[in-house]
């Protein structure tokens, strides 16, 4: 585990710790009585969010070469619970998932492109959500600044994506598989740079079906329309009723905020403040947008858990296939 990840996970857990006790643990645990185990209902939102997540992969990979529904919601489910559950600044999910279609023999070229636009489907899907949010501050709050300020983290946002996919159509991956080729030695990478040129002209074909990645940004912001039932849910139970425009304000600026702050794993801490920042514009009590994040964040994890023994049983078993050709060919 790198010490960068390290650091954001510390990071992540003061702030939560911090959070908490400003408001008192007893003030949040006693949130949480008042919902009871009926918060445990938040975990249904997992379905559609993790049947949704696959099919919006699945749909950029070629219609000749799209893997069956079952092993895209296996893969894509699996990397969405090491991005939830480990620290891997949201990226080392979408190494996971390429890699478990690569084990179960599907293209490895197929594999890394699709995830590379899959990964650039969910900045755009992002960036629409947050000015979602932005646009439901303006007309719930009068505070200019601060929609001002929303304003520019959004376009801020929508300058890195249109970067990002500038670096792709320019051929990022040929770039740093050359790149390492001048350090370590053509030998021992070139057949890595002429597999990286594959990736990159599969990224750009990608790019020009224009309806699979549409299709793919609309699901993915199906499922943020879904997951706003889970706040509304969340206040419910919590005795503290949230609108459905408020809680729409509420996950839009906050995913962007998770989005903006990707080293930190899973947002620790900055959804929480994010929750709290915003409630209060709204009347919203801090004890009650702490426990309403803390309610979200059981539906992200306990659903996640069998899909992380799942990958590291995949991954264990194909570790010892390898192990046990290696031993033969001795």
């Amino acid at each position: 585990m790198k010490i960068k990840s390290l650091i954001g996970l510390f990071i992540g857990i003061t702030l939560v710790g911090c959070l908490v006790a400003w408001q008192g643990l007893d003030a949040v645990s006693q949130q949480f009585m008042v919902g009871g185990w009926s918060i445990l209902l938040v975990c249904f939102f997992a379905i559609p969010s993790f049947y949704l997540s696959g099919e919006a992969w699945r749909c950029l990979f070629r219609r000749e070469h799209r893997p069956p529904m079952p092993q895209t919601f296996l893969a894509s489910s699996m990397g969405a619970a090491v991005n939830i559950l480990l620290p891997v600044a949201s990226i080392g999910g979408e190494v996971a998932k390429a890699r478990i279609l690569t084990l179960w023999s599907y293209s490895g070229k197929q594999a890394v492109s699709t995830v590379v636009v899959d990964k650039t489907v969910q900045a755009i899907v992002v960036l629409i959500w947050g000015i979602t949010g932005t646009i439901m501050l303006a007309m719930l709050v009068n505070e200019p600044a601060i929609v001002n300020g929303a304003i520019i983290g959004a376009a801020l946002l929508f300058l890195g994506i249109l970067g990002f996919i500038f670096i792709q159509h320019s051929g990022s991956i040929s770039f740093l598989a050359r790149f390492g080729a001048k350090i370590g030695g053509m030998e021992k990478w070139g057949g890595i740079v002429d597999d990286a040129g594959e990736v990159d002209k599969s990224i750009r074909e990608i790019y020009r079906r224009p309806v699979s990645v549409l299709a793919a940004c609309g699901m993915r912001l199906a499922i943020r329309i879904i997951l706003v039932g889970e706040v509304v849910l969340a206040g419910h139970l919590l005795g503290f009723p949230i609108g459905f425009g408020e809680a729409l304000m509420l996950k839009g600026l906050v995913i962007a905020l998770r989005g903006l702050s990707f080293a930190i794993p899973a947002g620790l801490g900055i959804q929480e403040g994010g929750y709290v920042a915003i409630g209060a514009l709204i009347g919203l009590p801090p004890d009650i947008m702490i426990a309403t994040s803390l309610i979200t964040r059981v539906r992200e994890i306990l659903p996640s858990i069998p899909f992380l023994v799942l990958w590291q049983h995949t991954e264990g078993k194909a570790l010892w296939h390898k192990h046990q050709k290696e031993v033969a060919n001795e």
